[in-house]
């Protein structure tokens, strides 16, 4: 899978970069090209190329946004040229590569600081809740313990009902101590009702790159050792609370695992009124869980689109709910974009976040009488 996704960068990128040399030569340094100059023009730029198909290293990551960010500006090329400042500054390439540079900082910067993102929801069978989301750690990535412990410390003084980690807390890349450091830090989270945990699609070893220093068994028994309730198409009822925790679905739904209506099945009866949370990793099934009576489904993996604007075209060309909040009738879908990123301290695509949830009571709605029939009366 990573090996199309870096082609889908690096052809159009050999492409591009043989042109914009050869536009460079002609326009600026005034040099003579011809054909065979081309070709090895573009050899060049091959070889430069193909170290950046692989995607999961930072010069791929490199190459992909100084690509894109020389795209863009091609197209402002076609309006701005008449400019000789811009004009120069674009054709040398000067431009491109000061604001991809920028844009990577900035990249950094946005996956260290973590912003708290609310959303305020109401329900008739809920009053008052409180819901702290985190996930997508990915620990040692970007963030180290210490870190997460600053962020825990801070999360605690939320005083919430009930903490939900929604997968991939840890990768293949996380130390076992760091794992086990990590699972304490998030014990020490204040809440009221207890912290609730699913896999994710790396913390569950279903991952490709399986090269970790423990397994998932080694990850629940840490977690439930520290108080953490590990859920994996296991259900949980609370007093009037029904929580739902999903086996991840790993790659392309490769994982099996129990229908939304087999685990509903497994609500006690006198139960089944309660207001009804799906942890799921992946933001899976929308429109079957909300057809199925399921209140509230809380999901992370999507990272918002670590790098831009693989986000925007997520969502563009599919029916995926990247970031945010997505009503469907009484249903509501929560995606967060997660506390890190995978595989490099880079997130270009959107802010790193944990997410509360704040509850209160739906008001009925209020009657409304007919000026005739108000006159009636008077």
């Amino acid at each position: 899978m990573y090996l199309y996704m870096g082609l889908l960068a690096v052809i159009p990128g050999i492409i591009y970069f043989t042109f914009f040399i050869n536009r460079l030569l002609r326009t600026i340094l005034n040099i003579h090209t011809n054909w065979f100059l081309i070709i090895i023009i573009g050899l060049v730029i091959m070889v430069l190329s193909i170290p950046a198909m692989n995607t999961l290293e930072l010069y791929g990551v490199i190459y992909y946004h100084l690509l894109v960010v020389m795209l863009l500006f091609e197209l402002l090329n076609l309006g701005l040229k008449r400019f000789p400042i811009y004009r120069i500054s674009f054709t040398t390439g000067i431009l491109g590569i000061v604001v991809t540079a920028l844009f990577l900082g900035y990249g950094y910067y946005n996956i260290k600081h973590v912003v708290v993102t609310t959303y305020d929801l109401k329900s008739d069978k809920v009053e008052d809740l409180k819901i702290l989301e985190i996930a997508d750690l990915h620990m040692s990535t970007s963030l180290s313990v210490t870190e997460l412990q600053k962020y825990c410390d801070e999360m605690s003084q939320l005083n919430a009902d009930l903490v939900v980690l929604t997968g991939d807390i840890f990768d293949e890349n996380t130390p076992l101590d760091d794992m086990v450091n990590a699972s304490k830090a998030l014990a020490s989270i204040n809440n009221q009702q207890g912290i609730y945990y699913v896999y994710g699609n790396h913390d569950n070893g279903s991952h490709a790159f399986s090269d970790s220093e423990f397994g998932p068994e080694d990850v629940r028994a840490t977690l439930e050792k520290n108080g953490i309730v590990v859920l994996e198409d296991a259900v949980v009822s609370l007093d009037n609370i029904n929580i739902i925790g999903r086996k991840d679905a790993s790659f392309w739904g490769t994982n099996p695992r129990l229908s939304t209506s087999q685990l509903l099945e497994m609500i006690p009866e006198n139960k089944r009124g309660n207001y009804t949370i799906m942890l799921d990793h992946q933001p899976l099934n929308l429109d079957e869980n909300a057809a199925l009576g399921i209140d509230l489904q809380l999901s992370g993996h999507t990272h918002g689109g670590q790098l831009f604007p693989m986000g925007i075209v997520q969502s563009l060309t599919s029916d995926t709910l990247i970031r945010g909040q997505r009503d469907i009738g009484d249903f509501t879908a929560i995606t967060t974009t997660g506390i890190a990123g995978w595989r490099y301290p880079i997130k270009t695509g959107a802010p790193s976040e944990y997410v509360i949830i704040k509850y209160k009571i739906k008001e009925p709605p209020k009657l409304k009488m007919k000026s005739h029939y108000l006159r009636c009366l008077i």
